[in-house]
């Protein structure tokens, strides 16, 4: 791919718009910048980058003159494809990509494992990562979990294992994206507001395995029914995992108390499932895809062991923060849905006390709202979906929840009303940008707010 004096209009210039327009002039392309924010509420040390990179930038609007000039629109995740000016592109025949495929098409190396699913891709993305790196030199982990594909490739050798998370939204704009290993960890309703509904979100999330040869490997949840009833559909070669026990010859399962795996006709006993460092069913579940996803590059027993057992999860997923006066606080801030969150609350036995609420990504709550019935003592609301939350649970019977305006509000309320023993839970169940720029921020307000206690 020649991009060389190329008009290339970059759409969307947060972190990915801004790594995208920083490798497009490095690669000699004429950068085109636009956003439908209005320069005043753009980050002001955003813009000052991309003037290093872009040669024309527009916000708010942006004149069909300048798109009847473009070669190439590369896409941000974020934007709506439905958008005019994507619509205009495809209209005149004018390649539109992503920055997920536009890294593939310079990357020196084709060892990558590409994970996906509604959730648990980051803790599941960074087990992968961490087990690889005990085995090989080489090893990258980047993607949606924070670190933008393109900003890793320049370096990379055709050894480099790359290890991605990868989103729905990223997924919409791939073409010959390949990975070597595509994991699907499950499927539950989620971006409804974007993807319309369940048919076009799971075809979304599909696109990952749709290039994957014969040389590929294919990860299926088979406790997932949507991802169970994809297996006549993927690519490659399939790897089952389970929580139960499995037949298939190649799959990652638990019998008894025992992790076991069977790969290429041969059959190993991993370690006790109550080994793993991290707490609840879903990080069993998501150490069972981690085995799968390396199970292709040769990785020993005892290295899943040893790393399984000393993992400690990542950042905002049950993230323990603070003990006060017997009082636990966890930081679940990458709770988005209402599956992540309802994972969350299962993964305690002791009186919760749930900080919900956020950005309305048009999931219902209403089998979220009979969970919280079962599991929490009390639940503070705030956000955009605060009122959408409270009318579930009235309907429901259930009425000791309280509204509050802000993060700060909720953190200081819980405290007052909380008990000795008891579990103060931030696990919104709803994306964060009604009144935050992204979950690793209000994640992190939340422990500055618990610590301030």
């Amino acid at each position: 791919m020649d991009l060389n004096k190329k008009n290339v209009l970059v759409v969307g210039l947060g972190k990915s718009g801004i790594s995208s327009s920083r490798f497009l002039k490095r690669h000699g392309a004429y950068v085109i910048g636009f956003d439908e924010k209005k320069e005043d509420e753009m980050r002001p040390e955003d813009i000052k980058i991309l003037q290093q990179f872009a040669e024309m930038l527009f916000f708010g609007y942006l004149p069909d003159s300048v798109l009847e000039k473009v070669d190439l629109v590369v896409v941000s995740p974020g934007v709506p494809l439905t958008k005019r000016y994507i619509l205009f592109a495809h209209k005149r025949g004018i390649e539109v990509i992503g920055e997920l495929e536009l890294a593939y098409r310079f990357c020196g190396s084709k060892n990558i494992v590409a994970i996906t699913g509604t959730n648990g891709k980051t803790t599941t993305t960074t087990l992968v990562g961490r087990i690889l790196q005990e085995a090989y030199d080489d090893v990258v982990v980047c993607g949606n979990i924070g670190v933008p594909f393109i900003d890793c490739i320049e370096n990379a050798s055709a050894d480099t294992i790359f290890v991605i998370e990868v989103s729905s939204f990223q997924l919409e704009t791939i073409k010959y994206f390949k990975p070597k290993v595509a994991c699907i960890l499950n499927i539950t309703p989620d971006h409804l507001n974007r993807h319309v509904n369940m048919e076009n979100y799971i075809k979304a999330k599909m696109r990952i395995f749709e290039n994957v040869d014969e040389e590929g490997f294919t990860v299926l949840n088979m406790d997932n029914s949507i991802t169970r009833d994809l297996v006549g559909d993927a690519k490659g070669t399939v790897i089952a995992f389970s929580k139960n026990k499995l037949e298939e010859k190649n799959s990652v399962f638990v019998d008894g108390d025992y992790i076991y795996y069977n790969f290429c006709g041969k059959a190993e006993k991993v370690m006790n499932k109550n080994d793993i460092f991290i707490p609840g069913k879903h990080n069993l579940e998501n150490a069972l895809a981690a085995i799968a996803c390396v199970l292709p590059f040769a990785i020993e027993p005892n290295v899943l062991e040893k790393v399984l057992k000393e993992f400690k999860g990542v950042e905002h997923r049950i993230e323990f923060v603070r003990e006060i006066n017997g009082i636990k606080f966890y930081n679940d801030s990458k709770g988005t849905n209402t599956d992540a969150s309802s994972k969350a609350l299962n993964a305690f036995n002791s009186p919760i006390i749930l900080i919900a609420g956020g950005y309305d990504k048009g999931e219902s709550f209403e089998r979220f709202a009979k969970l919280i019935s079962q599991k929490v003592k009390k639940v503070f609301l705030l956000g955009q979906t605060k009122e959408k939350i409270a009318k579930d649970l009235k309907k429901i019977g259930y009425f000791n929840f309280e509204f509050v305006e802000d993060l700060k509000e909720a953190v200081l309320k819980s405290y007052k009303d909380a008990k000795e023993g008891d579990i103060i839970l931030l696990s919104p169940a709803c994306a964060s940008w009604d009144m935050f720029e992204n979950y690793e921020q209000r994640g992190r307000l939340f422990k500055q707010y618990v610590n301030e206690l």
